[in-house]
C-alpha cells in the first residue's frame, strides 16, 4: 500500500518516537511510505532542509519519502503560513503517490487539511492520539483553539488509534465516536533496546566506577519532570548507598535550574548530565543503569499520557521506578511488567535504594519488564497491528 504519515514535528531533528518507528516498521513491511513533516525546529537550525528527501532513523533497511513543505521562516507567520502550504502539499501527495491511506498525528497545522483531502479522495484516515495536544500549547489563548479542533478531527476521522485507555476516554469525550476508537501499543524497537553489557566505554567517558550503582532518568527536561523535587530526595540515597550515580540523559527548558540545585546540594561528583545523545546510544545508557526513574509530575499534560521511553527502559531488562501516571497504569498493572510505582518522593527514594540493594528483586522486576515489552510492545507487531486496522477500513 501507498500510506502516507503527517505530522507538526521535524521529522529529522526531533528525537526519535512513535512515528518514526511506526512509518520506518511499515516500509519494513512492504509498503511504500509518505511522511510530510513540519521544520519545527526552525529557529535554532538554520540550515534549509530539501524539500524532500529519501531517509530512514530507526530501520537502516527502512526507506521513507519525507516531504517538508515550505513556509514562512518569520515568528507569527510560520504556522499560519505552514497551514496554508500544508494544504496544498497535503493535495500533492495523495494525486502524485496515488496514495491509499493516511496516518494524522496532528490537529493544529495541519489536521483539518488532511481530514478534507482524505475525504475529497475517498481514503481512510487514522488518527495517531499520543498527547492531549491542546495542553502542550504554550499560549494559553490558543489552547481552547486547538481543543476545538480536537473535536473536529477525532470526530471526523475513520478511527482513533490511541496509546492508553485514558486518551482513549479523552478522544471520545471531544466527539470521536466509541465505536471507532482503540488502544494501539506504543512501539520499542527490541532488536535495538534489548540487554547489553558492553558499557565500558560510557562508564569511562562519564566518570562512572565499576562499583557505582547507576540510576537513570532519559529524556526532554520538562518543568514537569520531577528531577528538581527528586534531586533533593537524592541526598537521602547517598546516605544509605554511597556509591551511586544519578546519569540524566537529556536536555531542555529545566536544565538551567537542575544545574542550580546540583551546585547548592554539591552534588557535581553524583550527577551527570550528558545533554541530548545520539539515538542510537540510547540502549548503552539504559544498559549502563541498575534502576531507572522517571519522577514525573502529574498535570494536565502527563497524567493520561505514556512516555515512550517506559518501553525502551523496560525493553532493555531495566526496573523502572515511576510515578503513577493514570494513562501508563491503565496499561502496566505494576512490578510484574517491571514498573514500581511510588505516590510520594519518600516513597520513590525507599524503592529506588531497596532496588539497588536488592540484587535478586532488581533482577525479577527488570525480567518482568522484558517479557512484557517484548510480548506487547515490538515495533514489528504494532506496526502489524496498524496495518490490519488499515486494511480492515479500506
Amino acid at each position: 500500500m501507498n500510506i502516507l504519515f503527517i505530522c507538526e514535528i521535524d521529522f529529522i531533528r526531533k528525537v526519535v518516537f512513535d512515528v518514526h518507528l511506526l512509518a520506518e516498521a511499515m516500509s519494513l513491511r512492504g509498503h511504500n511510505i509518505y511522511v510530510i513533516d513540519y521544520e519545527s525546529m526552525w529557529q535554532r537550525n538554520g540550515d534549509r532542509l530539501p524539500r524532500e528527501q529519501v531517509i530512514s532513523r530507526v530501520f537502516p533497511e527502512a526507506s521513507i519519502h519525507l516531504v517538508h513543505p515550505r513556509f514562512i521562516k518569520i515568528k507569527g507567520l510560520n504556522r499560519m503560513s505552514a497551514f496554508i502550504s500544508h494544504y496544498f502539499e497535503i493535495k500533492r501527495i495523495i494525486k502524485m503517490a496515488k496514495i491509499e491511506a493516511v496516518v494524522l498525528y496532528s490537529v493544529p497545522t495541519n489536521g483539518l487539511q488532511t481530514v478534507h483531502w482524505a475525504r475529497e479522495f475517498g481514503i481512510p484516515i487514522i488518527f495517531r492520539s499520543l498527547d492531549v495536544l491542546n495542553q502542550l500549547v504554550t499560549m494559553k489563548i490558543l489552547r481552547s483553539m486547538t481543543r476545538y479542533l480536537e473535536g473536529k478531527v477525532y470526530s471526523s476521522v475513520d478511527k482513533v488509534l490511541t496509546i492508553t485507555p485514558k486518551l482513549s476516554e479523552y478522544a471520545i469525550g471531544l466527539g470521536a465516536d466509541s465505536s471507532k476508537v482503540d488502544v494501539l501499543p506504543i512501539p520499542v524497537d527490541t532488536n535495538t533496546f534489548h540487554p547489553n553489557d558492553e558499557v565500558q566505554e560510557l562508564r569511562q567517558r562519564w566518570g562512572i566506577a565499576e562499583s557505582d550503582k547507576v540510576l537513570l532518568f532519559m529524556g526532554t527536561l520538562f518543568n514537569f519532570s520531577g528531577l528538581g523535587d527528586f534531586l533533593f530526595q537524592f541526598t537521602h540515597i547517598l546516605r544509605g548507598l554511597l556509591e551511586v550515580k544519578l546519569l540524566i540523559v537529556g536536555d531542555g527548558e529545566q536544565r538551567p535550574h537542575l544545574e542550580e540545585i546540583i551546585k547548592i546540594l554539591e552534588l557535581q561528583e553524583q550527577v551527570i548530565i550528558t545533554g541530548f545523545q545520539p539515538y542510537q546510544d540510547m540502549p548503552l545508557y539504559i544498559n549502563l543503569a541498575d534502576v531507572c526513574i522517571n519522577p514525573f509530575i502529574s498535570n494536565e499534560i502527563t497524567k493520561d499520557i505514556f512516555p515512550g521511553k517506559t518501553v525502551q527502559y523496560l525493553a532493555c531488562g531495566k526496573p523502572l521506578v515511576m510515578r503513577p501516571l493514570d494513562g501508563v497504569k491503565a496499561v502496566i498493572s505494576g512490578e510484574e511488567q517491571g514498573v514500581v510505582y511510588c505516590d510520594t518522593d519518600n516513597r520513590m527514594v525507599f524503592e529506588v535504594l531497596s532496588l539497588l540493594q536488592d540484587d535478586e528483586r532488581r533482577h525479577k522486576i527488570g525480567n518482568n519488564g522484558l517479557e512484557y515489552a517484548r510480548k506487547y510492545h515490538g515495533a514489528e507487531q504494532v506496526a502489524k497491528q496498524l496495518e490490519d486496522e488499515i486494511v480492515s477500513l479500506k
